[in-house]
């Protein structure tokens, strides 16, 4: 078997998601490096996701499933234990891939001997224009802190070799920014490389305020698991307080002011100092 022929294995979780999971397949299925294993893991839906695997024949699809629901990381994990390819990359089964994707990713994780390699994608908000992510670069010679900093590498971009997902495995705790808490995790002990181009499209909800109260528990379940490497690296401390404070500026000015206090402290930034001063009037 020749190096262009290794085995990619691509781990799809899914979850009541009969209607967008055809396209994400033939996406994936249709990619021009031929030689993958697709698994779909079904974990425990209750749409009629089964009956789809009644009529695909394609010698490379493999379906799996299990009850009762355990959510997206759960369902990675089970799927990457079962696959035998020598790289691994995980999609999602609401989203699709440009046909090159996996062909250009794996010479290009090849060519700069990374250990994994992430790329762009085009997200689709419900309104407005399509945008690219991620929206700052990447510095490979300061991954670690660019990832504390924010996250560069949503799952559906990654491709990497097994090795990688047998050290870190996804937390399974993680309901919500599981593919950031893994590409921290991945940046700390593992080779990074990216390629700056948008080889995914992915749909995106609106970012309401609702949405970012309940994304701020997330948040700080990422910043307690890191908090060693965080406050090793202040400049990114400094932007993931300001960070936290902004979620729930609205609706927890005193908490948020303390975010905001903190993220002064380490950064000196004015702003960040008025919007400490807002948040405290706020709370009065």
């Amino acid at each position: 078997m020749t190096e262009r022929q290794e085995l990619i294995s691509v781990v799809i979780p899914s979850y009541n998601r009969a209607d967008r999971l055809p396209a994400c397949l033939e996406s994936v299925l249709g990619q021009t490096y031929r030689n993958i294993e697709v698994l779909v893991v079904d974990d425990g839906s209750e749409d009629g996701t089964p009956a789809l695997f009644e009529e695909l024949r394609d010698p490379r699809l493999r379906y799996l499933r299990y009850t009762p629901n355990r959510g997206a990381c759960y369902a990675r994990n089970y799927g990457a234990e079962r696959a035998r390819g020598a790289y691994l990359a995980f999609q999602d089964s609401d989203d699709t891939w440009r046909p090159e994707k996996l062909e250009k990713q794996l010479d290009f994780l090849k060519e700069t001997g990374a250990d994994l390699v992430f790329c762009g994608m085009r997200r689709i908000p419900e309104q407005g224009e399509p945008f690219y992510y991620p929206v700052h670069g990447f510095h490979p010679d300061s991954a670690l802190a660019d990832f504390l900093a924010e996250n560069r590498a949503s799952t559906q971009t990654m491709l990497m070799k097994r090795l990688v997902w047998e050290a870190l495995r996804f937390d399974e705790s993680f309901r919500r920014y599981q593919d950031w808490d893994f590409g921290i995790r991945a940046a700390a002990n593992f080779r990074l490389a990216y390629l700056p181009q948008a080889l995914a499209d992915s749909a995106v909800g609106g970012d309401s305020i609702s949405a970012a109260v309940k994304s701020y528990p997330a948040l700080v379940h990422l910043y307690e698991k890191h908090a060693a490497l965080y406050a090793a690296c202040p400049a990114a401390d400094a932007v993931m307080n300001r960070r936290m404070g902004l979620r729930i500026r609205q609706t927890q000015p005193r908490q948020a002011a303390a975010h905001f206090m903190k993220s002064f402290r380490l950064s000196r930034k004015w702003y960040d100092l008025a919007y400490a001063l807002s948040c405290r009037l706020r709370a009065k």
